[in-house]
């Protein structure tokens, strides 16, 4: 049996954000020895697979991003999805896997980010911490959710007259938010995107073999 594997990827112009792939599964050594009706039936192994890659390629590539970016594990699932592509004429059965292309990651959402007296330190990625010079961490409101978020953030600009939060009607300098890369980035970053897709490849083929075997026995 082999499988083939296509990249699905949204152009770079387009943000680049999209990864997927799809899967064309065709010939195994099982058919000389196969009931009548087995060939027939590759087609719903080869769906059962697909769906079964559904649900185990997110754990992958959550897995896989953690071995290099410092996030949890939490904030990668709530900024990831993925979608069951139906086989038609014209495009083979596979999973497409993107993550959201919005503002970045905050600072905070990385453990271990901490106030200094020169700035603010944190680690995106494993094993290498940097300073944010001048940075400070904040407590600011959660737009219309209401509530406080923490936040790290810079002064900028000219004193303007604050319409919200503590400082309401005093003149402060505005605040920006210091974010880092997206989860659609982190999954489109490097060679993952093959890494994922060989992975996926390996994954079906094994999931084909081992429902033929199970269906021969």
């Amino acid at each position: 049996m082999s499988v083939t594997a296509a990249q699905l990827q949204r152009p770079k112009s387009r943000g680049g954000q999209l990864q997927g792939v799809g899967f064309d599964i065709h010939g195994f050594d099982q058919a000389r020895k196969a009931p009548a009706d087995l060939l027939g039936r590759l087609p719903w192994f080869q769906e059962r697979a697909v769906q079964s890659l559904y649900r185990a390629l997110p754990v992958e590539a959550r897995r896989d991003i953690q071995g290099e970016f410092n996030i949890r594990a939490g904030r990668v699932r709530e900024h990831m999805a993925i979608r069951y592509l139906r086989p038609d004429g014209a495009r083979l059965g596979g999973v497409r896997l993107f993550g959201q292309w919005k503002r970045g990651i905050g600072l905070m959402q990385y453990p271990g980010t901490r106030q200094t007296r020169k700035g603010v330190t944190y680690s995106v990625y494993r094993g290498v911490r940097k300073l944010e010079q001048g940075a400070f961490i904040a407590r600011l409101l959660a737009g219309r959710q209401g509530g406080v978020n923490q936040h790290v953030v810079h002064r900028y600009g000219p004193k303007v007259e604050m319409q919200a939060g503590r400082y309401k009607g005093k003149k402060r300098q505005r605040l920006q938010v210091e974010y880092r890369s997206t989860v659609a980035q982190m999954l489109a970053k490097g060679r993952r995107p093959e890494r994922l897709a060989d992975w996926a490849t390996r994954y079906v083929a094994s999931e084909v073999s081992r429902q033929i075997d199970s269906y021969l026995r």
